[in-house]
């Protein structure tokens, strides 16, 4: 079968590294696997051109200002047409728009199968601008109609499914969440603990509470190091020190882009997820991967995953507060929590690994 995967950029986020591991796979299963990326990749964020060029997949490159550059259409158009592409599986809303406007006015490409994939609830992420998130909206509930033309539209998580049903009612999403691989824990040292934050640095994330509940220790005192992980505004990333109250400066860290994911694990104790809003939050379950004491928001579909028995989970920023106070007491006093929770973490993963998830895909595809 001839693939062809269409995504916005190969920079390194969720749906990008979900999307590398699925073409892993399907090159393993003797798949031909093609890429177009409709836009340059950014500066600040590692791109997976290499890795993904390493694996033998061709990337074609539209380079064009995103979804509304006319000549970018042509080049697809040309491109889908010369290729004879037996499968597109697009990913992200602009994505999903060039192939349905493709779809609508080449015969040929719309008897092309299309599969689509929602990586997240888009239209619920916060944004300082306000028109900017009307218009996403706005631009979502448009989208989701042209979505009832695809074969199949895959959700990652049930939280997203509920998400695409209350945009489209008619349309019935397969649920297919990421995988991750089991990764070898490292040992805590009880002595000298570390509270990370690993993803975008933006005020989605729920970086704003964290900070707040992080100002209410003494970090010194207490032998606390955070390490806070993640690409923002510099503008909004120095907003974010300012709040740091000065006893705490020397111990919390911003370490920018993260590329040695392992590395950055390797090195916590604790991880904290506060995001108020995720299709499904894939550094979540690789720090479950790590063996790492979650702590976060308790909302759908976090809380799916990490609950009272494989970690911990807060409302608001008190409650942050009392759970990291008491993950730190039950690693400190009380290990025989920990690894329950950590057995139970194992388990939970069971339903993650590649070889359960990976046929999902196969048989989506083959439906007609």
């Amino acid at each position: 079968m001839l693939i062809c995967h269409v995504i916005n950029s190969l920079n390194r986020g969720g749906a990008e590294t979900h999307l590398f591991d699925l073409i892993s796979e399907q090159t393993k299963n003797n798949d031909v696997v093609k890429i177009v990326a409709i836009g340059p990749d950014s500066k600040n964020i590692i791109s997976l051109e290499n890795e993904i060029a390493n694996l033998g997949i061709k990337i074609q490159r539209l380079n064009g200002p995103r979804m509304f550059n006319v000549f970018s259409y042509f080049t697809f158009a040309n491109y889908l047409n010369k290729e004879n592409i037996d499968l597109i599986h697009s990913h992200q809303p602009r994505s999903d728009f060039m192939i349905f406007m493709l779809r609508k006015f080449s015969k040929k490409i719309s008897n092309i199968k299309w599969i689509v994939s929602v990586h997240g609830k888009y239209d619920t992420y916060l944004e300082e601008n306000k028109f900017s998130n009307i218009f996403r909206k706005i631009f979502m509930k448009r989208l989701s109609k042209f979505w009832g033309n695809a074969s199949s539209v895959i959700a990652i998580s049930d939280e997203v499914k509920q998400w695409i049903y209350n945009l489209n009612p008619s349309l019935n999403a397969v649920v297919i969440p990421y995988w991750v691989n089991k990764n070898s824990p490292k040992e805590i040292d009880t002595n000298e603990l570390v509270i990370g934050f690993l993803g975008r640095i933006n005020k989605n994330k729920g970086i704003e509470d964290f900070l707040d509940a992080i100002n209410n220790f003494n970090l010194k005192e207490e032998s606390i190091k955070v390490n806070i992980g993640g690409y923002g505004n510099v503008d909004y990333v120095n907003k974010l020190n300012e709040s740091i109250k000065e006893k705490n400066s020397d111990c919390i860290n911003f370490l920018g882009y993260v590329e040695d994911r392992e590395e950055f694990f390797n090195e916590v104790d604790i991880f904290v997820f506060p995001s108020f809003s995720e299709g499904l939050g894939l550094v979540l379950l690789e720090a479950m991967s790590y063996s790492k004491i979650c702590i976060t928001r308790d909302t759908k579909p976090m809380n799916t995953y990490i609950d009272s028995d494989t970690g911990y989970l807060f409302n608001n920023v008190d409650s942050l507060i009392q759970r990291i106070t008491l993950a730190i007491n039950d690693l400190k006093k009380d290990y025989s929590v920990i690894e329950e929770k950590l057995s139970n973490i194992d388990k939970k993963l069971e339903k993650s690994r590649v070889e359960k998830i990976f046929p999902k895909f196969q048989e989506v595809y083959k439906n007609e």
